[in-house]
């Protein structure tokens, strides 16, 4: 019974610290992976949702799930946010909502040699990466400091923290998130509004599973999501970044802690042991079918 009363404890003040910035979340990328856990643990807390992601028919059953289960409201929007004017449009037409709290979980990898990967694939991930959270943090972030309480989640990545061959793209894209959210933190506290950082490794997603990268050949642990997404909401208002796991935290402070060149050279190597060539042909070939 003790323990039972200390777990409902908990649940009923984990409620209380989001609904400190208001009854709407909005989570990109919400269809899978670190943003549909997202979605379910904010809606186990009695958040309200708006679901942004691509495919409509599996935001639209997801809502329904997370209402049936746990009595919120879940809107969703079936969008490219990588389109020109996608996130400008977003914004309003969320201007009847009071959006307390955003997670821009939605990203893509560009995995090769720098010079194999088509440039067009690289300016998309450049707009999804970058691009895209840096205008809902300006557009959302400006809403929350007027209003004085709100939440910032960027998604980064422990890549974020290395210079890594191979993921050359990908992981200064989630440098330039890392610095961002990092930067906004300290702008945005004196007026209220929290700002995180999550910085996952491995995670069992989509995204790792479709790379050509055999991650066994590599001395790293995979997570799952639900511990992801549950060590970030814990470190939303206490923590500027989090970064899950032990091994996972090691990688990213090293370059911090030794010669910038040792850790870049060290990835290399890892990277291109696990880089599965034939792997990479089979995706562009079913990217070019499609």
């Amino acid at each position: 019974m003790l323990n039972e009363a200390n777990e409902s404890e908990q649940k009923v003040n984990q409620q209380s610290k989001f609904k400190r910035y208001g009854n709407w979340a909005l989570v990109t990328g919400a269809s899978s992976g670190i943003g549909l856990e997202f979605a379910r643990q904010l809606a186990s807390h009695g958040m309200n949702l708006v679901l942004v992601a691509r495919r409509g028919d599996v935001l639209a059953a997801l809502a329904q799930e997370l209402t049936r289960e746990f009595s919120v409201e879940a809107k969703f929007i079936s969008r490219d946010l990588a389109g020109e004017g996608a996130v400008e449009k977003l914004f309003q037409d969320l201007s009847g909502i009071e959006i307390g709290l955003v997670v821009m979980s939605a990203g893509m990898e560009t995995t090769g040699h720098f010079t194999k990967v088509s440039l067009d694939r690289h300016i998309q991930l450049e707009r999804l990466n970058i691009d895209v959270p840096m205008r809902m943090a300006r557009l959302f972030g400006e809403a929350m400091v007027t209003r004085r309480r709100g939440a910032l989640i960027f998604v980064s990545s422990v890549f974020g923290y290395q210079v890594v061959p191979i993921l050359a793209n990908y992981a200064a894209s989630k440098a330039y998130i890392l610095s961002l959210g990092e930067a906004l933190n300290v702008e945005m506290k004196p007026h209220g509004v929290d700002v995180l950082v999550l910085s996952p490794g491995l995670t069992d997603t989509d995204m790792p599973a479709q790379m050509p990268i055999n991650f066994g050949k590599m001395p790293i642990t995979t997570s799952s999501p639900k511990a992801v997404v549950r060590i970030a909401l814990r470190a939303l208002g206490k923590k500027a970044t989090v970064v899950p796991g032990l091994i996972n935290k090691f990688y990213a402070w090293e370059n911090r802690l030794i010669p910038r060149g040792y850790p870049v050279k060290l990835f290399g190597f890892l990277i291109k042991n696990a880089f599965d060539k034939t792997r990479r042909d089979e995706l562009l070939h079913e990217n070019t079918r499609r």
